[in-house]
C-alpha cells in the first residue's frame, strides 16, 4: 500500500476554509489539482496551513495534479491578503487567479502537411503556388 499524504485544497468557491484531500505523493503549497467535490470534479490549489484531522476512511484521494508550476508563494499570500482586506472568502479570491481552466491543458496537435511524392499530372496555378511553398520540406499547416 502506498503512502498516503494530507493536504489542504482551497477551492474556487465562495467559502474562506480549505478541504482535506489524500495524495500519493506530497504536494507543495500553490500545486494545482482537480479534486472531487459533491459528484463533479474541480480544480482548486494546495494551501497553506495544517489540514483539518479527518478519518482516514473519509478522505477523498486527489483526481489528478496538472503539469504546471505551483503558484508562488507571493500570490497565495496576497490571495489571502485580498480576501481579508475585502472581507471575501479566500476562496472566491482563487477564484479570479484560477479562472481559466484550458490554460492548464496542454497545447491542441497542430495538423500539417509536407510534399509527398510527385507532383500532379494537371497543375493549376493555385496548385503550383501551394507546391512552390512545400518544396522546402517543411510541414505547412493547412490555412
Amino acid at each position: 500500500m502506498t503512502p498516503r499524504h494530507v493536504v489542504a485544497v482551497l477551492l474556487p468557491a465562495p467559502m474562506d476554509r480549505t478541504y482535506t484531500y489524500a495524495s500519493d505523493r506530497p504536494l507543495p503549497p500553490g500545486t494545482i489539482v482537480a479534486v472531487p467535490l459533491g459528484p463533479r470534479i474541480v480544480i482548486g490549489a494546495v494551501w497553506t496551513g495544517k489540514p483539518d484531522e479527518v478519518a482516514p476512511k473519509k478522505l477523498r484521494e486527489v483526481e489528478r495534479v496538472f503539469d504546471a508550476p505551483p503558484l508562488p508563494e507571493a500570490l497565495i499570500r496576497f490571495v489571502d491578503w485580498v480576501a481579508d482586506y475585502t472581507l471575501s472568502a479566500r476562496g472566491m479570491v482563487l477564484r479570479m487567479v484560477l479562472r481559466s481552466p484550458e490554460a492548464l491543458e496542454p497545447e491542441r496537435a497542430i495538423v500539417g502537411v509536407r510534399l509527398a511524392g510527385p507532383p500532379p499530372e494537371r497543375l493549376t496555378a493555385a496548385r503550383r503556388r501551394v507546391i512552390e511553398v512545400a518544396e522546402d520540406g517543411l510541414a505547412w499547416s493547412k490555412p
